[in-house]
Parts: C-alpha cells; structure tokens; sequence
C-alpha cells in the first residue's frame, strides 16, 4: 500500500515537473492557445468564411491551413489546442488563455469575455451578432497595412520588429468622398501577406471594418489601415474589449516574417484583456461624418465628373463585349459569367442634376434648395452640432438640440438640460435632450444631478454606440454593464430601406399557351446604393448572382436570364453595377409540372454605396406554379 502511493506520488511530481517545463520552456512563450478551425480530416463545408475571387485553391487552403497555424503557434508557445469550428464551444475557451478564430459558423454568446482573436471575414461574422465594432465594410482588404500606429504593443513586445515601410501610390478609393482632399498621393505600406489580388495566383482577401466612430469609446482602438477598396480610416488591425480583429487572410505560410513576429505579439497583446468585455455595443453606423459627406457632394463639378466617367465606362462597355464575342465567335469557351455579360444591355441615360442633389440631400432639402449648393453647405454647417441618428445609416438635424444652440456632444448641453429642470424651464425639453443622449431614466432633477456629478468624469460621447454619453467603466473589475441604448429603427414597408436598401420581389407570368411561363426576379434599390452587375476577374466584390430551384418536369431557356442595363462604375474599370430598379427574366417550359408546384428563385447579391458595402445577401422567394 505504501509502495502505490509512494508510485503514485512520484507520477503526480513528475507530471507537475513535465508541465512545468512545457509552460517555462525558454523557447516558448508560456501562454495556452487554441485554434479554431477548419479540420482537414473532415468533409469541406460548402461554405467557408474564406473569399477570394476564384475558387480553384479553397480545397487547397483547407487542406494546408489549420496545420500551419498549428505548426507555427507550436514554435511559440508552451501549449496549443485545435478544434474545427463546428466541434467547438465556447467553454473551451475558458480553458485556454487566447482563442484564435478563423471558421464559420461560430456563435458566442453575449456575455463571452475571454481573449480572442478574430480572423478577416471571422470578425464581422461573429461580430455583428453581439454588438462589436467589426462590422462589415469591404472584403477587399490586399497585402498591406498602412496609416500604422508602429509604437503599438503588437508592433514592440515580446518581438521588437522593425517595420520594413515602403512608400507606394495610395489606393485610388481613398480619394473617394470628403477624406480625399487631405489625403497624400502616396504613404508609407507594410508587407503583411506574401500573395494577394496582384499576383498571378489568386489569394484570400481579407476584411475592413469601418472606421468612423471605431475609437469613440475607451474599449476600442484603432492600430492600423490597411489597402481596399474603401477609404484610408477602414480598419485593418483593431481592438474592442477582449476582442481583436486581424483584418489579414493569410496563414502564417503566406505572412511575411515580420507580420509572423507581430501576430504572436497581438496574442500576447490581447490576453492583457481577459474578462475585459466592451462596455458600448454598436447601434450606429452613420456618424456626424455623414454630413461632411453632404457638404462634399453638394458640388456641380463633382455631378459633371459623374457623366463624364458615365460616357466613358459604356464606351469600354461596348469594346469588351465586342472582344468577348470574337473569342465566342472562334470558338473559345468564354464561360457562364461571360454569357451573361454579352446579354448585359447598356444606356447611356443619365441623371439630372436635380436628380443627383435629391440622392444625396434628400427630397426635403431639395425643396428647400432646389440647386442652390450654396445653402446646402451652410445648412449643414450652421447646423453641424445639432445632427443625431435618423436610422443606423442616417443623421437627421435634432430640432430640439438646435433650440438649446449647445453642441449636442458636449456635456455643456446635460448641463444646461439638468439646470433647466432644477428651474422648471420646458421639463419636456430637458427631459428628451437628456434621455436622448445617455442611456439613463431619471424622473426628477435632483436625480440628474446627482448621476451627473458622480459621472462627471467619467462621462465620454459615442456615436457609434448612439450619440449617447455613456459612463466609461472600463478601468473598473468586469461586471455586467448597461449597454447603449437602441435606435429605433424604420419599419420595413415591403421597399428598400436605409436598413436594407435592397428589396427583392418574384413573379411568374404564363405565356398565352400557359406551357411556358417567365420568372421575373426583380431587386428595388435604394438611391445611392447599387448591386454588382459585372465584375472583372480579380475583383473582391461579389457580382449578382440569380437563384433558381425549379420543380420536377420544368425546364429553363438554354438562353439564360435576361436582365436591366448595368451601369459603368466611375474609377473602377470594367465594374458595371445596378442602380434603382433591375430586372431579371428567365423563360421557363411548365408543360410538365404538376399544378402547385414549388418554385425557388432570387438573388445573391452585395449592397454598396460610395462609401461602404453591407455583408453580401441571399433572398430565395417562393412561387407557386
């Protein structure tokens, strides 16, 4: 009996020996990680998070990738777990120090408080559902990183890596909208990835997130840009709360040494906010920036450049559409997206300038204004103070602020509303400007004011989460804390909306010898925002696909879906897009399918305006034959 504990107590001291050495391994940093993924072992999903334009190389990565971050997290530190991501829960997080993630779907839950990190389309993914700051601006993060704060953590410790910058062109769409006018013809880059959208084999494309209001909160920072197709203030390399987005697709194989050494570092860089959750959730993606945007576009020499660059893309139209059908006509195999394009008709239609003002300033304003740009622009700047939220993608001005003539962003204003209380000066008044712009319901004045001078402080403004001035709790013990407010969103009307501005409808109309009928998908779009109707090769944008599920018996027109005139994208060669209203139309033989049958057709599509994109959808409607 003794001899077995005695074996027993030299097992349980060589056990903690063994661990002990794993953890203080000098070659390793002593920190737990786990890497959720894709398992190569099992089936390949038909989706993946991953995008890229071509789809020849997925089997590939999925083949290569959860090995090589496994490979390489193992070279640094002292344990390392991995789990496809549909094996994993959340629980196995609070047995590590760092979770890495890079699968979709993955679900956390909202009070998930462990490190972790978020790779490319990973973060809005799981972002978006809890109220994170890494929403879902472009897919179309390149190779490089830019606007870099280098004095950041990730960039110093535990490596100190010396960022090897070259200066290069700046990406043409940041010259996009009000930003353009301060930002520099070229900038110094860093190398993340060593394959992207320039090189001859296609590469994953990584994710932005938008910048505007990113860092309005002390649970949030920006730590770099990055080259997209977007504009210099989207977000590469981010943190909210105990979450960090690394925009970047590529595994440690297709990193450059340097980004090898600063992705270990962000993993120790994030494990510093263990239990550390965002104290604001993101209810707001239209800032006060919008304005500066109407101010931007309130210019007659902007509307010309538009028919210009308009007439111009219809010419090239013309000439690649003619290029496609000679190799067609020689027998080359052009493929199904080209088929399409070739029936792509083209118009050179155009808006009027009034036109263009109403998009951009609304048919209020316009009535107001007409085409006077001049009053538009001091509008917006008399005002500029007194602008809040008339929708997640809209600011609207707040008559009631303006009354008070004190910026609705500074605590001046609380101030003002709480005295007007104490004083019985328009209750009604204070009561809304104090509601509306905190997340706090008090009924009488000494209430207001003794949270305010408890808070005083402490008080910070987000637009991101509201227009609200929210208590900053972040230095404090992790509790359960009061999230920003909602803003009420539109209701659906059955249209487009600034919540969704594409609206997707189907029909089915039968011919005269009811054997043969047209399905007509038809997508209203909302001003300002378009869907992809052709796109060349190496775009990251998602071109518009229809859906079609037909019944048992039925058989589609070998000739394909006819659809609306695509639209020539200023500065992007060959990018054709649909504005407004398209149509699709597909003839059908119904000669034998059974009455009531089941028809599955619609769209899969991305939605973007100048500035931004909404995470691509797939509306799928329902007809009856």
């Amino acid at each position: 009996m003794k001899k077995d504990i005695l074996l027993l107590l030299i097992l349980i001291v060589f056990g903690t020996m063994v661990k002990a050495r794993e953890l203080h391994d000098p070659g390793k940093i002593p920190l737990r990680v786990l890497y959720v993924g894709y398992d190569p072992q099992k089936p390949m999903p038909a989706k993946l998070v991953w995008y890229m334009p071509s789809e020849k190389r997925y089997a590939e990565f999925y083949k290569t990738r959860m090995p090589a971050f496994k490979s390489f997290l193992e070279k640094n530190f002292a344990t390392v777990k991995t789990v496809d991501g549909r094996d994993y829960d959340s629980k196995m997080s609070d047995d590590v120090d760092v979770t890495i993630f890079d699968a979709y779907p993955v679900k956390l839950p909202a009070d998930f408080n462990r490190p972790a990190i978020l790779l490319a389309a990973v973060a809005p993914d799981i972002g978006i559902p809890i109220g994170l700051k890494f929403d879902w601006y472009c897919q179309c993060l390149e190779n490089d990183a830019l606007n870099i704060k280098t004095n950041h953590e990730i960039f110093n410790t535990p490596n100190k890596v010396n960022l090897t910058m070259v200066t290069r062109p700046t990406p043409g769409g940041f010259f996009n909208g009000f930003q353009g006018a301060k930002t520099p013809k070229t900038m110094p880059m860093w190398r993340v990835i060593t394959e992207g959208l320039d090189e001859s084999k296609p590469y994953l494309i990584g994710m932005v997130a938008h910048g505007e209001g990113f860092a309005d909160s002390p649970d949030a920072e920006v730590i770099s840009g990055g080259v997209c197709l977007k504009n210099a203030e989207a977000v590469a390399l981010g943190r909210h709360g105990n979450y960090f987005m690394w925009g970047f697709a590529g595994s440690p194989e297709y990193m450059t040494n340097e980004a090898n050494q600063v992705f270990v570092n962000t993993i120790c860089y994030i494990k510093k906010f263990d239990h550390k959750s965002p104290i604001v959730k993101k209810v707001q993606q239209a800032t006060r920036e919008e304005v500066d945007e109407k101010i931007y576009r309130a210019n007659e020499d902007l509307y010309r450049k538009s028919l210009i660059a308009r007439k111009a893309g219809n010419e090239h139209l013309r000439k690649m559409q003619d290029s496609i059908r000679a190799k067609k006509a020689a027998g080359v195999d052009i493929g199904r997206g080209n088929e399409m394009f070739l029936k792509m008709p083209f118009t050179d239609a155009v808006e009027s300038y009034g036109d263009y003002l109403k998009q951009w300033q609304g048919d209020d304003l316009f009535a107001k204004f007409g085409t006077d740009t001049k009053q538009y622009i001091k509008y917006y700047r008399d005002n500029y103070e007194y602008f809040h939220p008339s929708g997640f993608q809209s600011v609207e001005l707040d008559e009631d602020a303006q009354k008070l003539d004190i910026s609705n962003r500074s605590t001046d204003m609380l101030e003002k509303c709480i005295g007007m209380l104490e004083k019985d000066e328009n209750d009604q008044l204070a009561h809304r400007l104090l509601e509306r712009y905190t997340t706090e319901k008090f009924s009488t004045a000494k209430e207001w004011k003794t949270w305010y001078d408890k808070n005083k402080a402490k008080l910070f403004y987000t637009e991101s989460g509201g227009f609200k001035f929210m208590v900053n709790t972040y230095d404090q013990p992790a509790t359960k804390t009061k999230a920003s407010a909602s803003i009420t969103q539109p209701k659906e009307t059955g249209g487009p909306t600034q919540t969704d501005p594409v609206s997707v409808t189907a029909s089915l109309q039968y011919a005269k010898d009811k054997k043969h009928a047209d399905i007509i998908v038809e997508a209203q779009i909302l001003k300002g925002w378009h869907i992809y109707a052709y796109l060349p090769a190496n775009s990251p944008y998602i071109q518009t696909e229809t859906l079609l599920e037909l019944p048992k018996g039925a058989k589609s027109d070998n000739a394909g879906w006819d659809s609306t005139a695509g639209i020539p994208y200023p500065g992007l060669d060959e990018v054709f897009v649909y504005e407004d209203k398209v149509t699709f139309r597909v003839t059908v033989d119904m000669a034998n399918v059974k009455k009531g049958s089941t028809i599955k057709c619609g769209l899969y599509y991305q939605t973007c305006n100048d500035k931004k994109c909404l995470q691509p959808q797939r509306k799928l409607l329902v007809l009856k034959s």
